[in-house]
């Protein structure tokens, strides 16, 4: 017999193994960065307050999801789906590391964008990463079919980014044209 606690570990340990990711799929292209940027305001009283990270990604893959339960045929969603607008806004002071930033709609699913610390183990605006996911989805027949899949990228300024700061503390940084698109390894993950 189970008691509450043991079930509340066994249960805990099943969704952490769940979430694991698995083996890159030698069949996916790596996801493309199209663009990114970085913005962090002057800090003066009365000026705009938000520091920004921006990014638009695209999924080069067609992705079949399963087969169809009513007719047998592969479901699948066309390459080329795009997570745009992917923005984190947050006032100075605060921190954009642990939350999910949705970008905006598109079809076959969703995207969202996380921000995470550098290579170094710290976060800056000019030195940070971000992790996509990608829930591919479709309803098909009246069935649910979905993958998840997770990617990570590291920005940096003297790296793939480049950018100014003027006089006045406002700084803007966005990728290289050298470094367009930034390519995304990604993994396929329990949904």
């Amino acid at each position: 017999m189970f008691t509450k606690s043991a079930l509340l570990s066994f249960l805990a340990v099943a969704s952490i193994a769940s979430a694991a990711p698995t083996e890159k799929r030698a069949d996916l292209q790596p996801w493309q960065i199209t663009s990114a940027g970085s913005f962090s305001p002057s800090g003066r009283p009365g000026s705009y307050p938000w520091l920004t990270i921006t990014s638009n990604i695209t999924d080069p893959n067609e992705i079949t999801l399963g087969k169809s339960e009513s007719d047998g045929s592969d479901v699948t969603v066309p390459a080329g789906n795009v997570g745009g607008n992917c923005q984190a806004k947050w006032l100075m002071g605060t921190s954009p590391l642990d939350h999910a930033w949705p970008c905006d709609p598109s079809g076959d699913g969703w995207w969202i964008m996380e921000v995470v610390k550098g290579d170094n183990g710290d976060f800056s605006t000019t030195n940070f990463g971000l992790k996509f996911t990608r829930v591919a989805e479709v309803l098909y027949q009246g069935s649910r079919y979905s993958k998840k899949f997770e990617g990570t990228a590291q920005l940096k300024v003297g790296d793939n980014m480049s950018g100014t700061c003027g006089g006045s503390g406002v700084c803007s940084w966005g990728l290289k044209a050298e470094s367009k698109p930034l390519l995304v390894e990604q993994k396929e993950v329990s949904a």
